[in-house]
């Protein structure tokens, strides 16, 4: 059974990726301008849930502090970082927020004159389509289509993944991420459907870490009464 907050949170996230949808279809430049502009709705949403998951990695290391070993709890403080490094980079940093001028190295090399680094050029080369884009890609490919059944199947991948803090999806997480991008990457018109997939994605992952399939693996022990 799924909690309120599971059944919430993924009707809250296909509402609004149906909207976007088909406000792509209807009036594109409202949905290119308004729905997924920069500090927008959407963006914003993308932030608050990426500090969700940085949130969710946070409190795991918390409860779990002395009762796991340190590569365990190495990977949970390396995603916290990760999720909070994504969260600087939406907002370039605080930089529009504070009125910051951009430094002239960004300037040239940032196809947004923005001060963070998936929006830099480097020989002509978005690092966004290369490296967040294309590398994030992958690694959701491997982590639901290979770790995943693995996972699942093999107890010495599971006792492997075990250790590095592998939160498997519970299989209506899997069939979220593949919705998510059905609707965005196949059916929405527009060149920047990808702050949809962003949107979306960050919150199915929130979902991942706080409610998954394995979720023993990260309760907290009670000590043993003497």
């Amino acid at each position: 059974m799924l909690s309120m907050i599971e059944k919430s949170m993924l009707a809250v996230v296909l509402v609004l990726l149906l909207i976007g949808m088909g406000l792509s279809h209807y009036d594109e430049t409202f949905f290119r301008d308004t729905y997924v502009v920069e500090d927008g709705f959407i963006e914003w949403l993308t932030v608050l849930g990426l500090v969700l998951c940085a949130g969710a990695c946070a409190y795991r290391i918390k409860t779990l502090w002395g009762q796991k070993k340190v590569l365990f709890i190495g990977v949970l403080a390396f995603m916290t970082m990760v999720f909070i490094f994504g969260a600087g980079e939406e907002i370039s940093w605080g930089q529009r927020i504070f009125n910051v001028e951009t430094s002239e190295f960004f300037e040239e090399h940032n196809a947004q004159g923005e001060m963070n680094l998936h929006n830099l050029r480097v020989n002509g080369v978005k690092i966004n389509k290369l490296i967040f884009a294309k590398g994030l890609g992958l690694a959701f490919l491997l982590y639901l289509a290979v770790l995943t059944p693995l996972y699942r199947r093999k107890a010495t991948v599971r006792r492997f993944l075990d250790r590095l803090a592998f939160p498997v999806p519970k299989n209506y997480q899997i069939i979220a991420y593949i919705v998510a991008l059905i609707i965005v990457e196949g059916l929405t018109d527009s060149s920047k459907r990808g702050e949809m997939t962003e949107f979306s994605i960050t919150f199915v992952v929130f979902l991942n870490l706080m409610y998954p399939g394995n979720k023993a693996l990260f309760a907290r022990q009670s000590k043993a009464k003497n």
